[in-house]
């Protein structure tokens, strides 16, 4: 679970081996244009079904953008590539790369 107020997003995902399965992080920064939360390294372990992790959490990120009203400025390709097929992220998207 998380804390809205916490500006360090931590979150680590274990299976019941006690396998990390998936680590990512947000941290809540002020910028000049205002205040955004900067996602960054997302880990995945790639024994697990990346596919259900990705939903799973980033519902969570998409909570809590909405819930603190800041957007997310994703800076692994992984989220990018993930925000990108998810229109539902285009509201929280901060910085989002220019159309081709």
């Amino acid at each position: 679970m998380y804390s809205i107020n916490d500006p360090h997003q931590f979150f680590k995902i274990y299976d019941d081996d006690d396998i990390l399965i998936c680590h990512w992080t947000m941290d809540k920064v002020e910028r000049q244009d205002g205040t955004v939360w900067v996602m960054n390294h997302f880990f995945i372990n790639p024994a697990a079904d990346s596919k259900q992790i990705l939903a799973e959490q980033m519902s969570i990120a998409l909570e809590i953008a909405q819930e603190s009203q800041l957007p997310i400025w994703p800076l692994d390709p992984l989220i990018i590539a993930y925000f990108s097929k998810h229109p539902e992220f285009n509201k929280v998207w901060y910085h989002k790369p220019a159309a081709n």
